[in-house]
């Protein structure tokens, strides 16, 4: 006789030989697959969830059924609605699925109640044995344990001691483990800086100078636009409220944002940009568009002989890969690698240049100072002093920005 519709399977997992059942996707384990026992279970399991509307009845019941795997399943999908930036993952899901098929490779089939500190402490020395820095171990730790805590809190499938077991295993100290350390990022230094921009396109170069004059970050200048901006005053204002930092805030209405402030150099660069974007404001100022279209104007220019009617057709029948509307933070970086390789210099990144720009403006104003352009702002700071800090910020950047 068929399962009727709807109904959860009676599941083998081979590896281990048993039998389970997934139920409001909880993998619940039944005994040796086929046997008279584990056959009786699955029957009293579904009887029991059809009388209580399609539901568990008690969680509490169930706690040595729920495995790990469970738990990361449960995540996971959780994860896919709360991980996302301008409609898409972020790499924090990344980070969530990696240490979950650790998960699920070493303790997956075993009870959720039953992953211990121990346990914890096996899986980050296996994590640790891949080669992986430190820091990058110590955050795969913090995710693990992250996964356990809305298993208690908010899914509420596990006993919260659980999760308060694995919080008081420490993270790796510096120097007292053998896992290697990150290097840190050091400031470019500006003679390869300039070297660099002399073999980058016009477009990614005056991103380049823009971010470097403001401090911003790489993920600042890709997504600057027109209606961003405040220039009502000397020192233009570029409110970004999605900044890097901007679910740690802890106010109740989560409304801090980041002030970017552009003094006259940087104002001098985006002008151009801002009077081609004019009647959009809504278009990214920064575009791969826009790159393209100005290198095929440039090779059109030094083209010797005309372009033959049928080079046009081929070029409107059959297109390229259309490019994006903004550049991200990977295609700009990549774009700087690439000039920095013809330009016969060591290679950097974009967010290097916030280094450099911090390093100088340390130096010349502070330490207080620095902090307020790039954006470093305390949480316990009040109004009134993220006020004061704010002036002293435009103060600054109408000097040197």
């Amino acid at each position: 006789m068929a399962r009727p519709k709807g109904i959860p399977g009676y599941l083998h997992h081979k590896a281990s030989g048993r039998a389970y059942v997934r139920i409001n996707g909880i993998d619940i384990y039944l005994g040796f697959h086929n046997s008279k026992e584990s056959k009786a279970e699955y029957d009293r399991l579904i009887k029991e969830w059809l009388a209580n509307n399609r539901l568990l009845p008690q969680k509490e019941n169930y706690c040595e059924a729920i495995t790990v795997n469970s738990v990361c399943l449960l995540f996971l999908e959780h994860a896919k609605s709360y991980y996302r930036k301008n409609g898409k993952l972020t790499s924090e899901y990344s980070g969530y699925k990696t240490v979950s098929r650790f998960l699920h490779d070493h303790c997956g089939t075993i009870p959720a109640v039953a992953f211990t500190r121990q346990s914890l402490k096996t899986i980050r020395d296996q994590i640790a044995a891949c080669g992986w820095k430190r820091k990058t171990v110590n955050d795969r730790v913090k995710k693990i344990k992250h996964i356990f805590r809305w298993a208690a809190e908010d899914a509420e499938i596990i006993p919260a001691s659980v999760y308060h077991e694995l919080k008081i295993l420490g993270g790796l100290k510096k120097g007292r483990s053998t896992c290697p350390e990150s290097k840190r990022v050091r400031p470019v230094p500006l003679d390869i800086y300039e070297k660099t921009l002399e073999f980058c396109p016009p477009i990614i170069a005056d991103m380049a100078r823009i971010q470097y004059l403001a401090g911003m970050r790489p993920g600042e200048i890709c997504a600057l636009r027109p209606c961003d901006l405040d220039r009502s005053g000397e020192v233009w204002l570029f409110d970004f409220q999605d900044h890097k930092t901007a679910h740690h805030d802890e106010d109740d209405d989560g409304d801090h944002t980041r002030t970017i402030m552009f003094g006259r150099r940087a104002q001098e660069i985006l002008t151009e940009y801002l009077g081609k974007a004019e009647g959009e404001p809504e278009r990214y100022l920064f575009s791969p568009r826009d790159s393209v279209q100005r290198a095929n104007l440039e090779r059109r220019k030094k083209r010797k002989t005309k372009v033959q009617p049928s080079q046009v057709s081929r070029a409107k029948t059959n297109p390229k890969v259309k490019p994006n509307e903004r550049y991200d933070t990977a295609s700009y970086r990549r774009a700087i690698q690439r000039a920095a390789i013809k330009a016969d210099v060591k290679r950097w990144s974009p967010n290097q240049l916030r280094h450099t720009r911090a390093t100088e403006i340390r130096k010349e104003y502070g330490l207080e100072a620095a902090q307020i352009i790039l954006g470093h702002v305390k949480a316990d700071v009040t109004q009134i002093y993220a006020e004061r800090d704010k002036q002293k910020g435009i103060k600054i950047m109408g000097e040197i920005g």
